[in-house]
């Protein structure tokens, strides 16, 4: 009678002694919903409309948030990504999606429930993401355990641009490499991750597509020997993950990796002579000119001097991706129709959108100040005038100039015109903004317990911290592609 309570108690939650993968848990943010058919659906504690599919023009840049109509699902967790470069180009072939959590999801634990638990709310999280249907050709990787490859779950995603990645175990080899084929048939793709070589494992190698080590975690004589045991490896595409230094990168680069995985590209600052072209100083004046109030004509009629950049600047703005009700026919109309506030920020977009040919990692440093500037806006839109929305976009994206012109940040901002604010932020980092750029680069980082700290300081729940976060992940993806 005692185990049948027990496993009452369990099902639905009336209990306030969790068992020991629940207290896991709970502790890191999840809330038991009760059973959901054949699976136990877990959910972090914060719920978040899905965009209505009519946005508002604009979206994001007109300081307002995009019409909602009825929730048609829910955000699950709190994910995050690393971009995965190509080694040659430095072009973004995808994304690793994770829990920001999974730290504390997992802990030390081994067990398969909780890794299951885990796995699948890693899965409802990456299936809320707007943008996973996005024709573009990124790969999307997860992360599962072997037996997660069962959920029914991973039917819902579109297999065109997943890769399923996993760690191999001997004792269920067979068991998997008839699930790989079965998820193979329906168009799925394969990562065989930190594994140790085993002729057993030769079936699941042949149905792999890439293969992945964690630099981080051995010698590279040790990542040598792996390598050198497995066969056909000149048939798979290599992948490094925990590319974070450029120390890291050159042995990713000495054992011929194809691809690098983590955060180097996206921080790497050659503090060298500026990079700014002439295109981008034009784009500098220009929004020199609208933040010191300049009159539309001469503001017109400075853009309209460069047909280049009209003409980027007309087709950026009608790309469907912006959700335009109506289409912007000249410069003038764009002036009037967008207003100087959102102009400042297209211009502000397009200025870290200029690509340099050598240097093609310049999308996914779009991506996260794109990201970094709506989380901030969002973070700290309470109560707040549209100028000062614009204050925290701004201050958030400006904030990687120092990373676009490849000098100290002081010497980049030089060049524009800023306001008090946006600038005591980010020199100083103090005034009304820097508390919500601080938090938007814990997001970033994803450091917990700085997220956490910066959070209760600018008086925002968690949960409201993960609704944003997933807010501006999608809306910067959007934009940027």
């Amino acid at each position: 009678m005692k185990m049948l309570a027990k496993l009452f108690n369990f099902f639905t939650g009336s209990v306030a002694a969790l068992p020991p993968f629940r207290q896991q848990l709970s502790v890191a943010g999840a809330a038991y919903l009760g059973p959901d058919e054949n699976i136990r659906a877990y959910s972090t504690t914060f719920e978040a409309s899905r965009p209505a599919a009519r946005m508002m023009p604009f979206p994001g840049f007109s300081g307002a948030e995009p019409e909602q109509t009825k929730p048609e699902g829910l955000h699950f967790g709190f994910i995050r990504r690393e971009t995965i470069f190509a080694h040659q180009s430095q072009r973004v072939i995808g994304h690793e999606f994770m829990l920001n959590n999974s730290g504390e999801l997992l802990g030390t634990s081994t067990s398969p429930m909780v890794r299951r638990m885990h796995d699948e709310l890693l899965l409802k999280s990456v299936l809320t993401l707007n943008n996973l249907q996005h024709p573009s050709a990124e790969l999307v990787f997860i992360h599962l355990s072997p037996d997660s490859l069962e959920l029914e779950l991973i039917t819902q995603l579109p297999s065109r641009k997943i890769v399923l990645a996993f760690r191999p175990e001997p004792e269920t080899v067979d068991k998997l490499i008839a699930r790989c084929r079965e998820l193979r048939a329906h168009g799925f793709r394969f990562a065989l991750d930190d594994f140790s070589y085993s002729p057993a494992f030769y079936p699941l190698l042949d149905l792999a597509d890439y293969v992945r080590f964690d630099i981080a975690r051995n010698s590279i004589l040790e990542l040598g020997s792996q390598l050198e045991l497995i066969p056909c490896l000149s048939e798979k595409t290599l992948i490094a993950k925990s590319v974070h230094t450029p120390e890291a990168r050159n042995i990713a680069s000495r054992l011929s990796f194809r691809h690098y995985q983590g955060s180097h590209f996206d921080h790497t600052v050659a503090r060298t002579e500026p990079s700014i072209s002439r295109q981008r100083a034009k784009i500098i004046v220009l929004m020199n000119m609208l933040r010191n109030h300049a009159n539309s004509g001469e503001i017109v009629e400075a853009i309209q001097q460069d047909n280049a950049l009209s003409c980027q600047l007309l087709r950026y703005l009608n790309s469907p991706n912006n959700g335009l009700v109506q289409e912007v026919g000249s410069i003038s109309d764009a002036l009037q129709i967008l207003g100087n506030d959102v102009l400042y920020r297209w211009l502000a977009v397009l200025l870290f959108r200029q690509e340099n040919p050598e240097h093609n990692h310049n999308h996914t440093l779009l991506e996260n100040a794109l990201l970094r500037g709506r989380l901030a806006e969002l973070l700290g839109q309470r109560n707040r005038s549209a100028t000062e929305k614009m204050g925290l976009f701004v201050t958030g994206m400006f904030s990687q100039l120092d990373i676009l012109f490849k000098i100290p940040l002081e010497a980049a901002l030089s060049h524009l015109s800023l306001g008090p604010s946006v600038g005591r932020a980010l020199l100083a980092q103090d005034g009304p903004y820097a508390p919500f750029l601080k938090l938007a680069i814990a997001c970033e980082n994803h450091d917990q317990p700085s997220i956490e700290h910066h959070a209760k300081i600018a008086d925002i729940s968690i949960e409201q911290v993960n609704t944003s976060y997933v807010k501006a992940l999608v809306w910067a993806h959007e934009i940027g592609s």
